[in-house]
């Protein structure tokens, strides 16, 4: 068992997705949902602290964000973008994405996710991707010069 479990901010339009990554993140101890979204505009008001999301007690800043592409009123890549302007040096990001068209996870990395990961459906592959996740996550953050 994990000493101390990662926080996660699960931001995804499909709440059938959701599910999935919430039960792989369930089985293992590691990791525990902080909150769940279904937009970008809310992950950003989330981060931010702002509106509902100001309580930090109720809404805890999270050590992870696991981002969808693909979502209304703002996409993963225009969170990522924003977070470009922001100074949350601690907050590791991961794309957990239908899409694995070259241009989408090229475009993710250049904005700053710490990785990228296809979604997947199958346990064996969900337990795979969180094992991997949480190798990346026990690695120092890396600060660029």
């Amino acid at each position: 068992m994990a000493q101390n479990a990662f926080s996660v901010l699960l931001v995804d339009d499909s709440e059938d997705d959701r599910l999935f990554v919430r039960r792989a993140l369930d089985r293992h101890s590691g990791f525990t949902v902080a909150a769940e979204l279904c937009d970008g505009e809310a992950a950003i008001a989330y981060l931010a602290g702002q509106g509902k999301f100001s309580d930090r007690e109720k809404f805890p800043f999270p050590d992870v964000v696991f981002l969808d592409l693909k979502m209304p009123l703002k996409t993963g890549h225009e969170v990522l973008a924003w977070l470009q302007t922001q100074r949350f040096e601690e907050l590791r990001v991961v794309i957990l994405s239908g899409s694995f068209l070259a241009q989408d996870i090229t475009r993710s990395m250049e904005l700053g996710a710490d990785a990228y990961f296809k979604k997947e459906a199958m346990e064996e592959e969900q337990k795979a991707m969180i094992r991997e996740i949480e190798k990346l996550l026990a690695k120092p953050v890396s600060t660029p010069s």
